[in-house]
């Protein structure tokens, strides 16, 4: 039961919503999830001024800084303890299965899909920093996607509400994913 509504989702998601005929008799699919992520690449590198490009060289600086505290990461460690969140076989496959199709050329398009990427990263990185909340019982904080949601339609319904339809279907699927 469960598989069946994944594989609507997925189908839903992924499948060719645009189909864009080519001179050769083929034709290059283009998946709902591509339409709705590019533009939103695009606004978010925009809005932040081209922030991946701009802040590039403070970043390099960065890694290089010394650590005042000897208890604490360096902001080399904490890059690899993050890439190595992020990164998974999928992503070292990917890249591999891209070049070996697309030549060079997939390269390209790798960078530049980074480039919107990390835009978007970090708008949501700065949305879940702003809509944390402070766990009562534990003392720590606590946040995400979830919670921006969570807030977003409090703000739209301009009332205090339990639960919020997409905040539950972002954290059910994300424990689908995980």
């Amino acid at each position: 039961m469960i598989n069946k509504v994944i594989e609507a989702l997925y189908s839903f998601l992924w499948s060719d919503l645009i189909n864009i005929p080519l001179k050769n008799g083929g034709n290059i699919g283009i998946p709902l999830l591509v339409i709705l992520l590019i533009p939103t690449g695009i606004l978010f590198t925009i809005k932040t001024k081209f922030l991946p490009v701009r802040k590039f060289p403070a970043m390099v600086r960065a890694l290089g800084e010394k650590k005042e505290d000897k208890t604490a990461l360096s902001t080399f460690q904490t890059l690899i303890v993050s890439t190595a969140t992020r990164v998974g076989m999928g992503n070292l496959v990917g890249v591999v299965a891209a070049i070996s199709v697309g030549g060079a050329g997939a390269v390209f398009w790798m960078w530049l899909s980074a480039l919107l990427g990390a835009s978007t990263a970090y708008v949501e990185s700065t949305l879940a920093q702003l809509h944390k909340k402070k766990d009562p019982l534990y003392g720590g904080y606590k946040g995400g996607p979830a919670y921006y949601m969570h807030d977003f339609a409090e703000k739209v319904r301009k009332k205090k509400v339990k639960r919020s339809v997409i905040g539950v279907l972002f954290a059910v699927s994300a424990l689908i994913c995980w």
